[in-house]
């Protein structure tokens, strides 16, 4: 008797065991959560985030940990907004200043990619602000945003280039990436 009791309990949570194994969870993750080490850690671990970047770069501004999860997406456009400005200033110097046919043509077309890119970020950073809370229009954003500096890559791919130019390019890729990704854990 007791053991066909027990079965009936068992039985009768079967179902619900059955759809929260197979229902995926929604995001654990909340505009209100306040940003600590661990989070920033639990964040850079997402899938495609190249981890050390994340973390050095997330945490390079010291007002990081007073803010909240939603701020810091905010901040995270901001901020790369200002690398994708500098990004632009640094390929419309070069392709002013080059002779060389070859390189010449290569960044004119980055310089017109990455206007396309700080355009996307900029759209993306304010559907990412507090009024808007639009995630899912602040990651599409920012994948534009990221392919246009893909094919900025590939414009250039195999030229001799000054080695800043490929590091601030992958920089900026990186941040475009973690912006995107962070949004869509707020979606």
């Amino acid at each position: 008797m007791a053991c066909s009791c027990v079965i009936r309990h068992i039985f009768s949570i079967l179902p619900l065991l059955v759809i929260l194994s197979i229902t995926p969870l929604s995001s654990s993750y909340s505009i209100n959560d306040k940003i600590t080490k661990e989070l920033i850690n639990q964040l850079c671990s997402q899938p495609t985030i190249y981890n050390h970047f994340c973390v050095a770069w997330v945490t390079s501004v010291a007002k990081t940990f007073n803010l909240d999860l939603q701020g810091l997406v905010y901040l995270l456009y901001q901020k790369t907004e200002l690398l994708g400005s500098k990004n632009l200033e640094m390929i419309k110097d070069l392709e002013r200043t080059e002779t060389e046919p070859k390189l010449k043509i290569p960044y004119g077309s980055c310089v017109k990619e990455y206007e396309l890119s700080n355009r996307a970020i900029e759209e993306a950073k304010e559907f990412a602000s507090a009024n808007s809370k639009a995630y899912l229009s602040a990651s599409k954003a920012a994948s534009r945003a990221f392919d246009s500096i893909s094919m900025c890559e590939a414009y250039l791919e195999g030229l001799k280039l000054p080695d800043h130019v490929s590091t601030r390019n992958l920089w900026f890729e990186g941040m475009c990436n973690i912006d995107k990704i962070f949004s869509d854990l707020l979606i």
